[in-house]
């Protein structure tokens, strides 16, 4: 007997939902075939089988889970699932199937709650939950306290995940900041350039990407991670997050071993992630596994922004709005320039503040003589 165990699939949920069986309770399954769909805050994921064998659920759809619980066994013949069958409190009966209705999936429990306040389906897809859970429905409900008080709203899960994030690294890592001002002005009309010819949406951001990603050799240690026991740990690779926010919710999806990819292909990469940050549509793996943060601020007059540290990694990038200004030439004749601001902040016990300033000069010379940028670009 195999037991399918839960992996860890979103570092800021202790819970998931199981969304439901890609396979039949009793059917057989191979390696590799994709099992259960889980929901964590962020994204929805297929689990797939790690071995052939019979399927004998343990957790129904629509239930609540958690990372490493048991949610199934996996049996190598029929024979050894009858003997399971058969033994004495051989397993626990599968909690009642969830009510469905059009759309939605609904446990019993919330179906009941929900029917007794008079709430309707469409009220339900307010939530943005494609499992409705009893705690789901209460969170529609006014508390006894506010029956007579304007009535507040609850944080949807997805913003009580960033809420957790944000308040472990202010809790954990000792920040400190810095900030450059960059002249843009020759980044922003290479992205043009290239947009007219790749006709990907190349933009600051993106060379941003590949520039932050260029640095690793550099300096490695704005890319580690530090442990528990003091020590820190190596980035083989530069994974960079881009904070994305398309009005529901934040997402900080990951552009994978970047250094390797053109600035053409980040850019189409971005543009994915805006278009899945707008439907809910991101999977775990694009959610995890980066060792640095950029967050875009580039609203027009948001001059300077300061990011967070997300638990895990030593630094965060902050990219300001386009600030253009006059200065004087080598002539002393006046000149009207782009700037940004980028923001540092890094975690002090690992990054002392001569290696964040020299990191923020190699960055700055970089995206002001951004030709080296696009050189693998087609």
């Amino acid at each position: 007997m195999i037991s399918v165990k839960l992996p860890t699939l979103n570092t800021n949920d202790a819970g998931y939902v199981l969304v439901e069986w890609l396979a039949e309770h009793g059917a057989r399954v191979e390696k590799g075939q994709p099992l259960v769909v889980v929901e964590t805050s962020k994204a929805q994921e297929e689990i797939d089988s790690t071995a052939d064998g019979i399927l004998h659920t343990l957790v129904a759809d629509g239930a609540d889970c958690r990372p490493g619980q048991t949610v199934a066994h996996l049996f190598a013949s029929a024979d050894e699932h009858r003997a399971y069958l058969s033994a004495p409190a051989a397993a626990p009966a599968a909690p009642p199937e969830p009510a469905t209705s059009a759309g939605l999936t609904l446990t019993k429990a919330a179906r009941a709650l929900a029917d007794q306040h008079g709430l309707t389906d469409d009220d339900l897809r307010g939530l943005g939950r494609t499992v409705i859970r009893a705690a789901d429905v209460e969170a529609l409900l006014p508390s006894p306290a506010q029956a007579d008080a304007p009535t507040g709203q609850r944080l949807s899960a997805q913003q009580r995940a960033v809420s957790a994030v944000v308040t472990e690294s202010m809790r954990t890592i000792p920040a400190a900041a810095a900030y450059a001002k960059v002249d843009v002005g020759q980044a922003q009309d290479l992205a043009r350039q290239l947009r007219r010819r790749t006709g990907s949406v190349v933009s600051l951001v993106g060379l941003l990407v590949k520039a932050v990603a260029d640095q690793l050799p550099a300096h490695p240690s704005l890319f580690t991670r530090l442990l528990d026991d003091g020590t820190v740990q190596p980035a083989a690779s530069a994974h960079v997050a881009v904070a994305v926010d398309a009005g529901k919710g934040l997402y900080t999806p990951v552009v994978h071993n970047t250094a390797a990819l053109s600035v053409t292909r980040i850019a189409d990469l971005i543009t994915e992630f805006r278009d899945k940050a707008a439907r809910g549509t991101f999977r775990a793996d694009e959610l995890t596994g980066a060792n640095i943060l950029i967050a875009p601020h580039t609203t027009d007059g948001v001059v300077f922004a300061t990011p967070i540290v997300f638990p895990g990694q030593t630094c965060a990038l902050s990219l300001g709005g386009i600030d253009e200004q006059l200065v004087l030439d080598q002539q002393g004749r006046p000149e009207a320039r782009r700037f940004a601001h980028l923001g540092l902040v890094y975690d002090h016990r690992v990054v002392n503040g001569r290696d964040a300033m020299v990191f923020l000069g190699d960055l700055k010379r970089a995206l002001e003589a951004p030709a080296a940028l696009a050189a693998a670009t087609p």
